[in-house]
């Protein structure tokens, strides 16, 4: 028995040569190619004859990226703002007051862009008064106690819940309510915090004692927009999505080991495990995709919530 270049076979029998057609045996394969939603994962499936087995030659995986906007909240302390002294002459001593600071404040959003008034928040205030009675308390002058305190740890104790928060603070002897504000707003730092149109509330401490071993005036601001003011996108959507990320990771390892297990086989020695490792490979393919395409709407969903609540905060 003989096989000609055509593919025919050539059969002696008796010393006579009869030609018969021999009929190419049909290797029956199957392939069924399945793309899920882009970014997923290719799932090959063959099935084959015992004649025959194809090589996979093409298993390929990949896991998206999310891009979920992160949410921090937003703290501005410009340097604190000391008054001039001259050198030879004390600065007469003004009283300070809460509303007059208040009142001038909200003086200068009226005149310097038509801003809506901050309201007095009693929170605040005391906020400002404990931040006020520190300094004094243990002589510095700063944003950050020498024990690590601040605006931001004495809100957190008072339990006011803020996305925005600022600090201005004054030290020294001011031409009264409108002086202390008036320096606050030459100062470039200060005046971004005074005519911030975000901030929606205001808290307020001013009161003289010994600084230094002179007897002086300290002012503080504490400005706030309340984490009530803006939606805060869904803390569960996130939840359900970082664990589907976690699940994604483990299953985009699992899928490359198993393709490269695939890879080492040779599928004509062994088809019977051969296919099994493709059912293995596909079966976990398809179980990232049905991952991913549940959680692809939860990331629109809450990163469109996100999208609002930054325009919320304007950032």
């Amino acid at each position: 028995m003989e096989k000609t270049g055509s593919g025919d076979i050539l059969i002696h029998m008796d010393g006579d040569f009869y030609r018969w057609r021999a009929r190419k045996r049909l290797i029956s394969i199957a392939v069924t190619i399945v793309v899920v939603v882009a970014g997923g994962v290719v799932l090959y499936r063959y099935f084959s004859s015992p004649l025959s087995v194809k090589k996979l030659t093409d298993i390929q995986s990949s896991v998206e990226n999310f891009a979920v906007a992160q949410i921090k909240k937003q703290i501005s302390t410009p340097s604190p703002l000391r008054a001039p002294q001259p050198a030879e002459v004390p600065a007469p001593s003004v009283a300070l007051s809460r509303a007059g600071i208040l009142a001038d404040t909200n003086l200068q959003r009226k005149e310097n862009g038509e801003l809506p008034p901050l309201s007095e928040n009693l929170v605040l205030d005391d906020i400002a008064e404990a931040r006020l009675s520190d300094m004094f308390q243990k002589q510095y002058f700063a944003h950050v106690a020498p024990d690590g305190g601040s605006a931001e740890t004495v809100a957190k104790s008072a339990g006011y819940d803020y996305i925005m928060l600022g600090e201005n603070l004054a030290l020294g002897n001011y031409a009264g309510d409108e002086g202390v504000v008036e320096a606050w707003m030459n100062s470039p730092g200060h005046r971004a915090n005074i005519l911030n149109s975000h901030y929606t509330e205001l808290g307020v401490a001013a009161g003289e004692g010994k600084f230094g071993g002179e007897d002086t005036w300290l002012a503080v601001q504490v400005f706030g927009k309340p984490a009530s003011a803006c939606l805060t996108p869904d803390p569960n959507i996130k939840s359900a999505i970082d664990s589907a990320q976690s699940q994604l990771s483990e299953l985009q390892a699992e899928i490359l080991a198993e393709r490269a297990q695939i890879n080492a086989l040779v599928p004509q020695n062994d088809p019977a495990t051969y296919n099994q490792k493709v059912d293995e490979y596909n079966g976990l393919a398809n179980q990232y995709n049905v991952l991913l395409t549940q959680t692809k709407p939860l990331v629109s969903i809450y990163n469109g919530e996100v999208g609002v609540f930054n325009r919320c905060i304007g950032s």
